[in-house]
């Protein structure tokens, strides 16, 4: 009676052991694939370098708030507007590409025309969530 005991907890320890091993492999492939094959959203600025026309001097677009964009040698953040300023977190890859330059540039100086980082840019209209800016790649 006592061999046949120990061989049902054998059995059960066995198919236990089994069942979590195999629960946690498929959990863990479930997991690295979802994260793998979830795509970054694309944005504009990643886009620029795919345009139909690389040599486009002058290149409309949307700066989304909180979201990192990239223009050309720089990586741009918008912050939204506070105080009829226009915030913006600028990160020069070619210096530092973790350390954030933060600007804050008067609307009004902002839609005639301003350079952030050695890139000039305009602004055509703010709001809270987004900007729309004009990106002079020639300028």
């Amino acid at each position: 009676m006592e061999n046949e005991t120990k061989k049902k907890w054998l059995s059960v320890l066995f198919f236990s052991l089994s069942g979590i091993i195999f629960g946690t492999s498929l959990y863990l492939i479930a997991t690295s694939t979802t994260a793998a094959t979830a795509q970054t959203p694309a944005t504009v600025a990643s886009a620029v370098e795919a345009l139909p026309y690389p040599d486009e001097p002058r290149v409309a677009m949307i700066l989304k708030r909180d979201i990192r964009q990239r223009l050309g040698k720089l990586d741009i953040i918008y912050r939204g507007v506070k105080n009829q300023n226009l915030r913006l977190d600028v990160y020069i890859l070619d210096l530092d590409p973790q350390y954030a330059y933060r600007h804050a540039i008067a609307l009004s100086q902002a839609s005639e025309g301003f350079r952030v980082g050695g890139i000039r840019l305009e602004l055509l209209s703010a709001r809270d969530s987004r900007a729309k800016i004009i990106w002079n790649r020639k300028g």
